[in-house]
């Protein structure tokens, strides 16, 4: 009995080896943001994000899944695919202005995830700025879904939370 465990999670350790070499490293270079305005959008129901990169953010892959703009709430500043950001705030990226300068607008949309997984709803008005008082600082980073390679993940943008908050208004 002993040996078919064994046998077995040899099996399963060699799965998983296999597996996570479907997806390899991007070697591409962690872009570095750098943070300009935001500004509510005219529906009043998100927020146009915009900032630079020293990266040309939107060709760092040829297939890719998504791209986004991803803020965490709550001072939650984990990442990492898996994790499961209660709130969070997030928006498609796409450029603005003179592409040549390496400028970007994201509108993003802040949202609560349910207790039941897929279940989600916005945030807004005195909840949303009760949410980013929590911290200084909204935490964002540009992230990418590939069907080569393990996501990537620029560095940390951080935004003071201060700069929603006035653009909510009163």
């Amino acid at each position: 009995m002993s040996t078919l465990r064994a046998a077995m999670h040899w099996y399963i350790a060699l799965v998983f080896l296999l597996c996570s070499s479907c997806t390899s490293n991007h070697g591409r270079p962690i872009a570095k943001l750098d943070f300009e305005s935001v500004a509510m959008t005219p529906s009043a129901s998100s927020f146009f994000v915009r900032f630079s990169s020293d990266t040309d953010l939107l060709t760092l892959f040829q297939s890719r899944i998504g791209q986004e703009l991803v803020c965490a709430l709550d001072g939650d500043a984990d990442f990492s695919i898996g994790h499961y950001q209660k709130r969070y705030g997030s928006g498609i990226v796409e450029l603005s202005g003179n592409a040549s300068k390496g400028n970007y607008i994201s509108r993003v949309i802040f949202r609560e995830t349910g207790a039941v997984r897929g279940t989600q709803r916005i945030l807004a008005g005195d909840e949303l700025r009760r949410a980013l008082r929590v911290s200084d600082v909204v935490v964002c980073v540009f992230r990418v879904h590939t069907t080569k390679y393990k996501t990537y993940f620029s560095d940390f943008m951080r935004i003071p939370a201060m700069d929603f908050i006035r653009a909510l208004g009163t």
